[in-house]
């Protein structure tokens, strides 16, 4: 799994979060990783002495706390499954539930920084950034430690129904039934509306197109596509922080061209006046003295994006073909 940093724009963390939630939540390599670390402590030295260090140490505490919640709101999940009437949906109600979890974890400071907790491409590179998440935790408030509870059941809870609803979950017995439910019955649901676009879609585009970033100004590039592609309503700043803060995405982490701010300003100055075609629309861009590696990098952008969604319809394609021959998903009509 890989998780992501959300947008720079706080008043849409919530709609945010809801309509990449069965990316954001995806968190079983996490648990792996954590657990590893808790098994190291725990043959380090007798059970009892650490227990007693939890006090003193809060990665040992929050090791402890994290590992004691995985996949403890279990019984109540199943309770939903088993209090259903036969009119209901087990794939809609799962789905209202982590909605309105959702929206309490959004509201918690703790969600903010956890969103700064990522997955490496590199298995075998080492991960601290849950260390530096757990810093500023205060185990000796106990009110922050109330926090820190409710914090980490919600996070479990919206794990476990994301696990049940993407087919992730094994364990529960409950994967296969509301996959099904799930997949026929979300096509049906308003998605949540943000202001930018399919995010990893564009990061994996503008990763194959790298070569064509040869200065700052090509982010500018990228401006135009999201405002004309996806309506993102994003003015210069925030779009320089929208771009930063993808460039703090580990496939983007070495890209050479960053986004300063100010970035898209220069861009749209360009030397003499020559970058006043960024304001255009890119239809017009060759008839208005546009750039000819602007022209070529929106058109590369374009067709990288393309050739992702269908590899991505291809591959839900092949899971609902599966399906269909295990006899999970029945009749279509």
């Amino acid at each position: 799994m890989h998780i992501s940093r959300l947008s720079v724009d706080a008043k849409n963390r919530v709609d945010t979060m809801l309509a990449r939630a069965d990316a954001l939540f995806d968190y079983e390599w996490l648990f792996q990783l954590l657990w590893d670390e808790f098994r190291k402590n725990i043959s380090k030295q007798r059970l009892n002495e650490f227990c007693d260090n939890l006090q003193q140490e809060r990665e040992r505490r929050f090791l402890w706390a994290f590992v004691e919640s995985h996949r403890s709101s279990l019984s109540e999940i199943k309770d939903i499954h088993n209090g259903m009437f036969e009119d209901e949906d087990f794939g809609i109600l799962l789905y209202e539930e982590r909605t309105k979890l959702i929206e309490e974890f959004a509201s918690m400071h703790l969600s903010t920084r956890w969103t700064h907790i990522y997955r490496p491409q590199d298995k075998n590179k080492q991960n601290d950034s849950w260390k530096r998440f757990v810093m500023n935790l205060n185990f000796d408030d106990d009110r922050e430690v109330e926090q820190i509870e409710r914090f980490l059941y919600l996070l479990d809870k919206i794990c476990l129904i994301t696990d049940i609803l993407t087919c992730r979950d094994t364990d529960s017995g409950l994967g296969e039934i509301s996959l099904v439910k799930y997949r026929r019955t979300r096509l049906n649901l308003k998605a949540p509306q943000t202001n930018e676009p399919p995010r990893e879609t564009l990061i994996k585009a503008i990763k194959k197109c790298e070569e064509l970033f040869k200065y700052q100004t090509a982010w500018a590039v990228v401006r135009v596509l999201c405002i004309e592609d996806f309506k993102a309503e994003m003015n210069k700043s925030e779009f320089e922080r929208y771009a930063q803060d993808l460039l703090k995405e580990p496939q983007l982490k070495d890209f050479k061209q960053g986004c300063p701010n100010g970035t898209i300003q220069s861009a749209e100055t360009g030397k003499n006046g020559s970058g006043k075609f960024f304001l255009l629309n890119s239809s017009q861009w060759s008839i208005n003295g546009g750039y000819p590696w602007a022209i070529d990098l929106m058109a590369k952008l374009r067709q990288s994006i393309t050739i992702i969604e269908i590899e991505q319809r291809a591959e839900e394609q092949k899971r609902l073909y599966k399906l269909s021959e295990k006899g999970f998903l029945g009749p279509q009509s």
